[in-house]
């Protein structure tokens, strides 16, 4: 996905009453941190086509090779499965702080029983930044239909 563009020039600011957006009467502006990242976008939305749009994301970030590493995600998991009745699972997910701060681990229980699974996970973050995802217990039942009738030829 392209980097969305910066269309004014960004600055730096004290965040004097810490609501996270800049108060012109209450917070200070510091030093300016970039102006516009001169890649020109198609469109009133800044709509670019889906082919341009692929490969331009791998070079469009205003601060560089450093900056496009930083928009990378990873995320790692484990899962144990008990004679394929009962599972364990547990992951994380980490995305750099300047690029949206999503950091979690995950923790997830399965249970089949003939055609019905049953899984539960919950999310603990890592993060300072509070997430909506943030010490939630997900819940899934799945129907597996048509489950033992495949026939080998």
């Amino acid at each position: 996905m392209p980097t969305p563009p910066i269309l004014g020039t960004e600055y730096n600011y004290t965040d004097e009453n810490g609501n996270g957006v800049y108060d012109e009467d209450i917070d200070t502006l510091g030093e300016q941190l970039s102006t516009t990242n001169g890649i020109i976008y198609q469109g009133q939305d800044n709509d670019v086509g889906f082919m341009k749009g692929m490969f331009q994301s791998f070079g469009d970030a205003p601060g560089g090779f450093s900056e496009e590493m930083q928009e990378w995600t990873w995320a790692l998991g484990a899962e144990y499965m008990y004679q394929d009745s009962f599972g364990f699972r547990m992951g994380y997910f980490h995305e750099a702080e300047e690029k949206g701060a999503r950091q979690f681990f995950a923790l997830g229980a399965g249970f089949k029983y003939n055609v019905i699974n049953i899984d539960l996970s919950y999310l603990f973050s890592t993060s300072k930044v509070a997430s909506p995802l943030e010490n939630t217990l997900r819940f899934s039942l799945t129907f597996n239909l048509g489950a033992g009738t495949y026939t080998e030829y």
